[in-house]
C-alpha cells in the first residue's frame, strides 16, 4: 500500500491546487506564480509527493547563485522526508562530480547555479573550446548522477526566465537535458521578461513539454506566429500580439498561474514619489544631456597639489571631462549624475552633488529613528550604494547590510538572516542585479528606490522582496526633477522598454524645456 504524503507545513489553498495540477500533468509543469506566493514550497511538496510514491529519489535544482542557500532553507522548512542537499557551486565543481546518491535518504538533492551551464570549456590548441571541461563537463557529471540509481529524477528551474533567450549558451545546455529527466518543473513570477515579449515562453516550454508548441518549433516561427512586427531601419519592432487565445489555451493546459492579490489579504501599499530638484548637479546634468560631454571642477583635489603647478595649468588640473560616446551610455551617465556622482574619462568617481543623499537622510531618519522600523534601499550604482551605506552606518549608527556584486554568497546569506531576525531598526542596501531574486526582506515594511534599474524584471522582483510584510508597505522613489529619472519611472510603470524610451525621446532628458541647451540638442536630433 502506497504511503500518503503528509505536509510538514500547512499549504495555502492555491498551493494545494498547484500541487494537484503538477501531479495531474504527469511530468510536472509550469508554476507561473507571483513572487512570495510560495512556489518554492509547492515545488518541495511536489518532490516529496513523488518520492513518497516511490517515483523519484533525486532532485536537480538550477537556480540563480544568490538563492542556492534559500533552497536549502526551503527543504529544511517544508520537506517531511529524509533528504540530503548538496550545493554544487563553482568551488564544489572544482573538487569533482556531485556526491553519489545515498539509499539511506528518500531524496538526494543537488542545487546548481545557471552559470554552471554557461561557462565555456578550455580553449584547445586548435582555438576551439574543449567539450571535456566547462559546461559540457558539468552536463556530463549531472547526466551520470541522474542515471546513478534505478529511480527517476525531478529537475526544477527556479527563475526560469533565465533560459528565455534561445541564443543563450546556458539555455541551450539546460534544454538539452530535457530528455534526461522524467519530471520537470519551472518556477517564475515573470515568465515574460518585458512587456509584450511573449516569445520568452518558447524556451521555457521546450524544457517542460517540447510538444506543446511543436507547430512553431523555432524561435523565429514562434515570434512570427504570436506577434506582429514592422521593420524599421532593418530592425523588427513589436506592434501587437496575434493568436493570443491559442497561446493562452496552450499555456494553461499545464501551467499554474497565481496572482498574489488572489491569494492573500495583503496590507495596503503606499507609493510616495519625492521630486528632488537638482542644484549643484544641475549644470553637469544639462551639459551631458545636451552635448554628451560635461566638465567637472574637482573641488576635492588637494590645494597643495595644485599650487605646485604653473599658474596656467592650475585650473585645468582641477577640471575633469565626463563624456558619453553613444546615446545608451549617455542615459547611463545621466542616471549616475542624478545620484550626485559622475564618472570621468579616467574612470574616477567624483561627488558633484548631495541632493538625493539629503532626501534619503530624511526618509531613513523618519523610518528607522522615529518609527524604529527597518528599510530596504535599492540602488543601481555602486557609488549610490556606498553613499547610502555610509549615511546609515556613520550618520545614524544603524545596523547596515549591503548586497551587491562581489559579496560572497555565504556572507549574503548570513546578512539576510541577521537582518530578518534583528529586533529593531536596520538598513539593507541592495543592488537589484544581485538581490532581486529569491531573498526574503519582508521584515522591512518600507523600500526606498534611490536609483532605479532599467530592467522591468529586476524592478518588479526587487519590489516583491518586501511584499509580504505584515505591516502596510511603503515605497519611496527619489526622482531628480525634470530628468531621466522621471522617464525611467514612467516607463517602468507602463511595463515598457526603458532603453527604447530613452533613445527615442532625447528631449525628455533635459531639465529645462526653455534652455538654450535644449534648442541646440533638438537641432542635433533634427527636431525644430
Amino acid at each position: 500500500m502506497a504511503r500518503k504524503y503528509r505536509y510538514k507545513t500547512k499549504p495555502y489553498a492555491h498551493q494545494v491546487r498547484a500541487l494537484r495540477k503538477l501531479i495531474s500533468n504527469g511530468y510536472g509543469g509550469e508554476l507561473f506564480m507571483d513572487p512570495r506566493t510560495g512556489k518554492s514550497k509547492t515545488a518541495v511538496d511536489y518532490a516529496g509527493a513523488l518520492a513518497t510514491a516511490g517515483r523519484i529519489d533525486k532532485v536537480l535544482i538550477v537556480a540563480p547563485n544568490r538563492v542556492l542557500d534559500v533552497w536549502v532553507e526551503q527543504f529544511h522548512a517544508h520537506c517531511p522526508l529524509m533528504y540530503h542537499t548538496t550545493i554544487w557551486d563553482a568551488r564544489e565543481r572544482r573538487k569533482g562530480p556531485p556526491p553519489t546518491p545515498r539509499g539511506a535518504y528518500d531524496l538526494n538533492v543537488v542545487i546548481v547555479n545557471y552559470e554552471a551551464f554557461a561557462t565555456p570549456g578550455k580553449r584547445t590548441k586548435s582555438g576551439r573550446r574543449s567539450k571535456a571541461s566547462g559546461r559540457f563537463k558539468t552536463r556530463a557529471h549531472l547526466r551520470k548522477w541522474i542515471n546513478s540509481t534505478d529511480r527517476k529524477t525531478l529537475m526544477i528551474l527556479d527563475e526560469s526566465h533565465r533560459i528565455a533567450s534561445p541564443s543563450s549558451s546556458a539555455a541551450k545546455m539546460i534544454v538539452s537535458m530535457q530528455g534526461d529527466v522524467d519530471y520537470r518543473v519551472i518556477l517564475t513570477g515573470t515568465p515574460v521578461t518585458k512587456a509584450k515579449k511573449v516569445f520568452d515562453l518558447q524556451m521555457q516550454f521546450r524544457f517542460t513539454d517540447p510538444t506543446r508548441f511543436a507547430h512553431v518549433p523555432t524561435a523565429q516561427e514562434f515570434k512570427d506566429h504570436y506577434g506582429r512586427f514592422i521593420h524599421d531601419n532593418g530592425y523588427p519592432q513589436w506592434i501587437g500580439a496575434k493568436n493570443t487565445k491559442e497561446l493562452q489555451t496552450l499555456m494553461h493546459k499545464s501551467a499554474v498561474v497565481v496572482k498574489r492579490e488572489d491569494c492573500f489579504d495583503l496590507p495596503p501599499k503606499d507609493v510616495i514619489v519625492h521630486s528632488v530638484p537638482l542644484t549643484t548637479s544641475a549644470r553637469v546634468y544639462d551639459e551631458m544631456a545636451a552635448d554628451m560631454v560635461a566638465r567637472i571642477f574637482d573641488l576635492r583635489r588637494q590645494k597643495e597639489e595644485v599650487e605646485k603647478l604653473p599658474p596656467e595649468e592650475r585650473k585645468a588640473a582641477r577640471v575633469h571631462i565626463v563624456e558619453a560616446s553613444i546615446k545608451l551610455v549617455q542615459g547611463l551617465r545621466l542616471r549616475q549624475i542624478t545620484g550626485g556622482v559622475a564618472t570621468t574619462d579616467e574612470g574616477r568617481l567624483i561627488r558633484i552633488g548631495r541632493e538625493k543623499l539629503e532626501a534619503a537622510r530624511d526618509i531613513i531618519y523618519e523610518t528607522c529613528v522615529e518609527h524604529e522600523e527597518k528599510i530596504v534601499v535599492a540602488a543601481q550604482f555602486r557609488a549610490d550604494l556606498a553613499g547610502v551605506s555610509s549615511l546609515a552606518r556613520r550618520g545614524f549608527k544603524l545596523p547596515t547590510y549591503i548586497l551587491r556584486g562581489g559579496v560572497p554568497r555565504d556572507q549574503a546569506t548570513r546578512d539576510i538572516r541577521e537582518f530578518r531576525e534583528l529586533d529593531g531598526p536596520a538598513v539593507y542596501v541592495v543592488q537589484p542585479q544581485s538581490g532581486a531574486e529569491g531573498i526574503d526582506l519582508s521584515s522591512a515594511p518600507s523600500m526606498l528606490w534611490y536609483s532605479l534599474t532599467p530592467s522591468f524584471v529586476k524592478y518588479t522582483q526587487m519590489c516583491d522582496r518586501i511584499a509580504l510584510s505584515r505591516k502596510s508597505t511603503t515605497f519611496h522613489y527619489l526622482l531628480a526633477q525634470d530628468t531621466v529619472d522621471e522617464v525611467l519611472y514612467d516607463t517602468l510603470m507602463e511595463d515598457g522598454q526603458v532603453t527604447r524610451a530613452i533613445l527615442d525621446k532625447p528631449e525628455k532628458l533635459l531639465r529645462d524645456p526653455n534652455s538654450e541647451l535644449l534648442v541646440e540638442a533638438l537641432r542635433k536630433y533634427g527636431i525644430e
